[in-house]
């Protein structure tokens, strides 16, 4: 991922007690970027003098302590509403899979061009939700699936780590995966930790054209059901 050492290094100073401006400074970044990196640490109290002493400015004193305490309470609500969200789920039912499934391929799977059923995603959680929806609802055996790697060029080196990655991922041996797509991309995106980077993984069913008409009809009744 991009950028995770430079982070990683901005929180680090800000746990220690340094400002966001300095973190900015020391580490060349913008302090907007620094503040949401950084959103969730909360200074203690005695943090918060040091930072006033370093400033020497008496009125900053009351503004910090009023933002650390803002930052706290906000920490503290997104944590009771994920606990909310994730209580209302309960267990997942057979048709609770089926569903997901469903939104996910509406969104992400192969729907135009010819009539390959799969899809291309980068979210290893995602990636595994659709292996495991094609087997539970539609008894898919993972010796079905033929996945291939996509990534930029600059990475040509790390095809093969890369590829045991998603291997890993999926349960799915290497020889399912066909040759790597190497991209020629324009954009020469710089990463600060380039061995996190995954690139993208195609997952694609042998002989799945029936299928792909199936979940597409399902796709258009669910549709149907939400517009009518």
């Amino acid at each position: 991922m991009a950028f995770i050492r430079l982070r990683e290094k901005a929180r680090g100073l800000r746990d220690k007690g340094e400002s966001i401006a300095k973190i900015a400074t020391m580490l060349k970044a913008s302090k907007s970027t620094v503040s949401y990196w950084c959103r969730d640490i909360v200074l203690s109290d005695k943090q918060i003098q040091s930072l006033v002493q370093r400033r020497n400015d008496a009125g900053i004193l009351g503004r910090l302590r009023a933002a650390e305490k803002k930052r706290a309470a906000r920490i503290e609500a997104v944590e009771v509403e994920s606990k909310r969200g994730a209580r209302s789920i309960g267990s997942l039912s057979q048709r609770d899979m089926l569903i997901l499934g469903i939104g996910l391929y509406w969104g992400e799977g192969y729907k135009s061009g010819n009539e390959e059923c799969g899809l291309t995603n980068s979210n290893p959680d995602i990636i595994r939700s659709f292996v495991l929806w094609l087997r539970r609802i539609y008894s898919i055996p993972l010796s079905d699936l033929i996945l291939r790697v996509s990534i930029n060029q600059k990475h040509r080196y790390r095809v093969e780590a890369v590829e045991r990655y998603w291997s890993k991922i999926t349960g799915i041996p290497l020889s399912q995966f066909s040759k790597a797509s190497l991209i020629k991309a324009r954009s020469q995106k710089v990463y600060s930790d380039p061995e996190q980077h995954f690139g993208t993984l195609r997952i694609k069913v042998r002989r799945g054209t029936a299928l792909r008409r199936r979940i597409l009809g399902s796709i258009q009744e669910v549709a149907r059901q939400i517009t009518q």
